[in-house]
């Protein structure tokens, strides 16, 4: 799908759409469950979708997983299917052909025999099985596979221990305890100065049934950065104490010295002058596209830390940040794990690609409406997060043409 943007001011209100990390992590423990759950406030996008499914193959002792594009749910299922099968299929398609997940699996061929194929997808495990026990594991690479990990060690025989080293993306991690220990688990934690020690109670019974799902920051940060640099715009729908690690946009709201205030559950963002801020997303990679829309509009340079997290996502994100922020006429910089981004006042018109990237693609839409005319090519990515993306711009004001 091509999309074309043209300069906008917008205005008015929105209902977030629900939170994808948190209702994927519900599924799974359904999957868990004997019984079925009651969800409310359900997604649509792609990833949950293949959450869904999977949680409902599970039960039905199926043997082939499509995963989709979802990574999370190439990682995070694999211990839970093992309770209920030795052998099982892991599909997946798009972007997640690209993804190493099978290096990430790696860990249940070391600590319990796996027999896991490296040839791609699909990915073939068999002898597979899951037991209580004392691990470490590496969680400098993804948090997701100590998720599933979590949730599947909570109901086998026997208390487990996990110690975390290097982990990055620790908010997630806890965001998977709390939905867990909420449904019935009983874990806790301790962290150290580069590790994070889980405590886990084996045996427990999943007895949770009914959920509400809240709304994602992940996606809303794109709407805040849009309201912050073209104009005002209410956000309801969102938890203000959530466990999401983006709701860390917060954070750099407040570095930015941006315009904000809550209003009997609303987040109300107004146009600010954006100033210059450095901000740590090592635990929230996925905030750097929406923080690279506030640092084109900052008054002064911006530097973003943790951009070695980005490599591995949907696409190269880092390169596709700096090469399509480059089409723009800005100064990209990477020293290492930080990114410098030079303001941009004056956005000509430009054809950019999206990279297959959902987050790439909303990052260009938004930045898109600053200037004259915005092509943006492979569009159609955003159905993995926020399908109604585009609906939700052109509900605010936004002057959007798609194409298929």
């Amino acid at each position: 799908m091509i999309v074309r943007i043209h300069k906008s001011e917008i205005g008015g209100e929105i209902l977030i759409c629900p939170s994808k990390s948190y209702e994927q992590r519900i599924w799974a423990i359904s999957a868990l469950m004997h019984d079925s759950i009651d969800v409310q406030n359900l997604g649509n996008s792609a990833d949950v979708e293949a959450c869904r499914n999977i949680a409902k193959r599970i039960k039905a002792d199926d043997k082939i997983f499509d995963c989709g594009e979802s990574a999370l749910c190439a990682r995070m299922f694999p211990p839970i299917i093992a309770l209920h099968t030795d052998e099982f299929y892991i599909e997946g398609c798009g972007t997640l052909l690209r993804r190493n997940i099978d290096r990430d699996l790696k860990f249940y061929e070391d600590n319990f025999g796996w027999k896991i194929s490296h040839e791609g997808f699909p990915i073939h495990i068999s002898n597979a099985r899951l037991v209580s026990g004392n691990f470490t594991i590496d969680g400098s690479h993804t948090s997701q596979v100590i998720t599933g990990l979590i949730l599947a060690l909570s109901v086998v025989e026997g208390d487990s221990k996990l110690t975390i080293e290097n982990p990055t993306s620790a908010g997630y991690i806890l965001m998977s305890m709390d939905a867990a220990n909420n449904a019935g688990a009983k874990i806790n934690y301790k962290r150290n100065s580069n590790s994070l020690e889980i405590g886990i109670c084996g045996n427990i019974v999943f007895n949770r049934k009914t959920y509400e799902i809240e709304g994602d920051w992940s996606n809303a940060a794109f709407l805040i950065a849009a309201g912050l640099t073209n104009g005002n715009v209410s956000i309801s729908g969102l938890n203000p104490g959530s466990l999401q690690p983006d709701r860390a946009i917060l954070k750099v709201m407040d570095l930015c010295n941006a315009k904000f205030e809550w209003h009997e559950g609303t987040l109300i963002v107004s146009k600010s002058d954006i100033k210059q801020f450095s901000f740590d997303a090592t635990d929230c990679p996925d905030l750097i596209p929406p923080l690279c829309i506030l640092a084109l509009n900052a008054n002064g340079e911006c530097k973003i830390k943790g951009v070695d997290r980005l490599v591995g996502k949907e696409s190269n994100r880092l390169e596709a940040i700096t090469k399509e922020l480059g089409k723009l006429g800005t100064k990209v910089e990477t020293d290492g794990n930080i990114i410098t981004i030079h303001p941009l006042k004056n956005i000509s018109s430009a054809i950019v690609d999206s990279h297959n990237d959902h987050r790439i693609a909303m990052m260009l839409s938004i930045i898109g409406l600053k200037s004259e005319e915005m092509t943006i090519l492979g569009s159609e990515c955003i159905n993995k997060s926020y399908p109604e993306f585009f609906d939700a711009l052109k509900s605010l004001g936004a002057k959007i043409e798609t194409k298929d």
